[in-house]
């Protein structure tokens, strides 16, 4: 059995090595914190100010904060901002959560409202040259429970509705992954004209009020700048659902922060100097390269509308003009795509108008195509690049 003094060292020793956990995994200085979340938002174009930055247990109290965006003079005053959980590792600083239960604003006779905000696992980056993720600032989830813009306090123009974005940073800091959806959203669009007759249109078509949701998913790895996307689905509800996947490399870390300081100094700069800065992007984008892309559109109706809508314009039958996008497609096409694709592209237009189910244009070139020779190559000979790049027009497939 131990003796009392074995016990007592046993216990301080216990109690030291507890401490000494405690206070490293409390290491964090509020301020330094407080300052790093505000230049990452800075890099990302948000200016976000506060009167000052306190401790509170693990967590930190922004007082009196208050986010914007540059060029605009009104910010969104938030109050006291809490980062909780807040903890640090040698290369980031890791805020467990941040939430704003409510917010309003009003702009231009604009009202936005905004419920239930939250960010789960915000990591930011400390400031160094291998820097994890790049140095750019990143979420685990972003939550947003409702959005609503309305004008003059009358009923809302847009809502959305458990608008939800998912992160997997994974293990090495270089490739990750995300999905989202925005469950629901509507858009009032008879409250978007003035015109008489353009509300008696969308009444007639029952598109007055536009509803449905989104779904996306994707990967990005740091190191290429490879972005994937290959689920990006707008669906409206009694229209259609219009899908788009992309896939390019040269998206990096080091591509973005250019981009963003040129992007600042078109916005502040003379004349002469945006003139030149928009030279410079466009030589920026030679790192970009199109690896493939596709745009399928899946019919719920909006097609026979459409075509309904531009019979009544001209005072004719719909069949009639069915039949006249069939013959004006390939006589324009003609001219950029060569008699193969043009043929290939006329068989789809009209079996999707016969019968409209889904219709899909595609790109798959064989090789990587930098965004350079794709500008290139289509202002020289679009037939060229149609082929270089693998265009495919399908129907109902």
């Amino acid at each position: 059995m131990l003796s009392h003094a074995t016990k007592l060292k046993t216990l301080s020793l216990a109690a030291l090595l507890s401490a000494t956990a405690l206070q490293s995994a409390q290491a964090w200085e509020a301020d330094e914190v407080a300052a790093r979340y505000k230049t990452l938002l800075g890099d990302q174009g948000v200016e976000a100010e506060w009167t000052a930055a306190r401790k509170d247990g693990d967590s930190i109290v922004l007082e009196g904060a208050s986010f914007g965006v540059a060029d605009v003079d009104k910010k969104a005053n938030l109050g006291d901002l809490v980062l909780e959980d807040v903890s640090e590792t040698d290369s980031v600083y890791e805020i467990g959560r941040v939430a704003v239960d409510n917010f309003q604003q009003s702009e231009d006779d604009f009202d936005i409202a905004l419920k239930g905000v939250s960010i789960e696992g915000l990591i930011l980056p400390k400031e160094a040259e291998d820097a994890p993720y790049g140095g750019l600032m990143q979420y685990r989830r972003f939550a947003l429970e409702s959005a609503r813009v309305g004008k003059n306090g009358d009923e809302p123009i847009f809502t959305l509705g458990n608008l939800v974005a998912d992160t997997d940073l994974g293990d090495g800091a270089n490739k990750m992954s995300f999905e989202g959806s925005a469950e629901s959203f509507s858009l009032d669009l008879s409250k978007l004209t003035d015109s008489r007759e353009a509300h008696e249109q969308l009444k007639e078509y029952g598109y007055e009020q536009l509803s449905g949701r989104v779904d996306m998913a994707g990967s990005w790895t740091l190191d290429d700048g490879r972005m994937q996307v290959s689920r990006y689905d707008l669906k409206l509800d009694n229209a259609g659902t219009l899908a788009i996947t992309a896939d390019i490399s040269g998206y990096t870390p080091e591509f973005l922060r250019t981009l963003q300081e040129m992007q600042e100094k078109m916005e502040n700069g003379t004349e002469e100097q945006q003139q030149a800065q928009g030279l410079a992007m466009l030589g920026l984008m030679q790192q970009l390269n199109l690896h493939g892309a596709s745009i399928r559109f899946s019919d719920a109706s909006l097609t026979g509308k459409l075509i309904a809508y531009v019979a009544a314009q001209q005072g004719v039958k719909p069949e009639d003009v069915a039949n006249q996008a069939k013959a004006i497609v390939p006589l324009m096409a003609g001219q950029y795509l060569g008699p193969d694709l043009t043929q290939s592209l006329a068989k789809a237009v009209t079996t999707y108008l016969d019968d409209p189910r889904n219709l899909t244009i595609s790109i798959a070139p064989e090789e990587p195509m930098p965004f350079a020779v794709l500008m290139g190559t289509a202002m020289g000979s679009p037939e060229a690049l149609a082929k270089q790049v693998g265009l495919q027009v399908l129907a109902n497939q």
